[in-house]
Parts: C-alpha cells; structure tokens; sequence
C-alpha cells in the first residue's frame, strides 16, 4: 500500500450528531410541519438554531439509517422515512424508498443542507466544532501511518468545513491539502479516487481505502483498490455482517495497525 484513503465522517470524525442537528434544521426549512421537526425542534427558525439535538428521541432511529445514504440528500429521505413511520431494514429497502422521490426535492435539500451547514459553522462555530469529535486510538494511528504512506481524505464535505475539522481534531498537519476531496470532486466515492489516483500518480491497487459505509465499498471495489470498513463509525452490525459477506476487511479501533499497516 502507498496511500491510505479515508472517508471523513464516520472514519476520521464522529460527526453524526453535527449530521443531524443540520439535516432536522433543513428538512424543517422544507417541511415546517413534519411529525419529526415538531418533535424534535422547540426554536424551528434561523435565528434561534438549536445546534444540539442529539438528546432527541428520533436521534436513534436517524442513526439507524445514516449508512444506507450516501450524501447529504440521504438525511432528507432518511428523515421523511422516519416521518412516515417506514422500516427500512437494509439498502435494498432504503434504496427502494430513494427512487421514489423527485430528482429536484433531492437537489434541493442537497443544496439546503449545505446552506444550513454553512450558516451553523459560521455564526455558532464554537457550538458547531463542539457537535464534532475524534476517535482518539485513530487519530494516535494516523500519527504513525504518515510516517508509512501517504494519508488522503475522500469526503462528501465542502472545503471549508474540512479545513476547519481536520485543525479542531489535531490531524490537518497530517493530510496534506492535495490529497483532500471533498464534495466538488464528483457525486461517488469512485470520483473521488479516480481523481486521487492520477493526482497522486498511484495505482488503484496500491489504495486502501477506508469508508464507514458498505455501500460505498461496494461501489469502489471494482476500481481495484483495498476497501476496508471502519468498525468505529456510523453503522452497525448489519453493515459489519455485510463487509464480511463480501470479503471485506473490517477494522477495529483496538487492531488498526493489524488491519491497515500490515507489509507498508
């Protein structure tokens, strides 16, 4: 292996907490009256934002769904499943349910999402930062990994964002800027390590690329690279079961180097 790759949310940073505060604030821009806005918000308006509401009832159930998604579009079918009172036991379910949407109700909360995003950083950025939080036996591992390979991050997040978490988790020194994708670089993760390959000059089958979702594991494969799931982030057994069922490494806080660094 030459270079590590690495999903941000979920691998590098436990951010499900920020996801949801953002993704509730959102969906109540686009749909004031829905059962879990109403239940989860008490101040549903930009300038009273409640930027922690992980101690909501529906937080757990959101948990549930977050690794079927893939971007942020996904907070929002996630968020309507829950309103209908839908099981959605697993991606084929989840992915079911995705189609049955109009193409611009996604765009928009897409570009939502980023909006509201963009506004909690900004002008809350102390309370924002405080939503985010290491996995400190990982952040110990990059440490002795970036003496070994070359680090890159592989992310659905905007720039500015990243900028920001990678100094407030103590890691930015690590990754250097042109091996950060972020959101812009394409809507699969498959874009996002094309484009690390040839900015690199490294060949698919010298990544290994490290994502908390199955699903986007399963999309990357095909290119070659060594996918490996991150048993700390946000998913679950069923995900942990199905990376296993599919010949996948599963890597675990408590074995990183094992998993990750074996032969580098």
């Amino acid at each position: 292996m030459r270079v590590l790759a690495l999903d941000f949310d979920g691998v590098v940073c436990d951010s499900a907490r920020e996801v949801f505060t953002a993704a509730v604030h959102t969906y109540g821009r686009i749909d004031p009256g829905s059962r879990v806005v109403q239940a989860t918000l008490t101040h549903p308006r930009p300038s009273a934002p409640e930027l922690d509401l992980s101690s909501a009832p529906a937080y757990a159930d959101f948990k549930e769904l977050m690794p079927l998604g893939n971007r942020a579009e996904d907070y929002g079918v996630a968020l309507r499943a829950m309103d209908l009172g839908l099981d959605l036991p697993d991606q084929v379910a989840y992915d079911g349910f995705y189609r049955s949407f109009d193409p611009g109700w996604l765009r928009h909360f897409h570009a939502a999402f980023y909006d509201v995003r963009e506004r909690l950083r900004t002008e809350h950025l102390a309370s924002w930062l405080a939503l985010h939080a290491g996995y400190p036996p990982f952040s110990d591992f990059l440490e002795r990994a970036a003496g070994r390979c070359e680090l890159a991050v592989a992310t659905a997040r905007d720039t500015p964002s990243l900028d920001v978490l990678l100094v407030h988790l103590g890691v930015a020194a690590l990754i250097p800027r042109k091996s950060r994708l972020d959101k812009e670089t394409g809507v699969h993760k498959t874009d996002h390590l094309t484009a690390l390959a040839r900015r690199l000059g490294a060949p698919f089958g010298e990544i290994t690329f490290v994502d908390d979702k199955v699903n986007h594991l399963e999309r990357v494969a095909p290119l070659g690279v060594r996918p490996v799931l991150a048993g700390w982030g946000h998913n679950t057994p069923r995900e942990h079961a199905r990376a296993t069922a599919l010949g996948f490494a599963v890597a675990q806080l408590d074995a990183l180097d094992p998993v990750l660094l074996d032969g580098v």
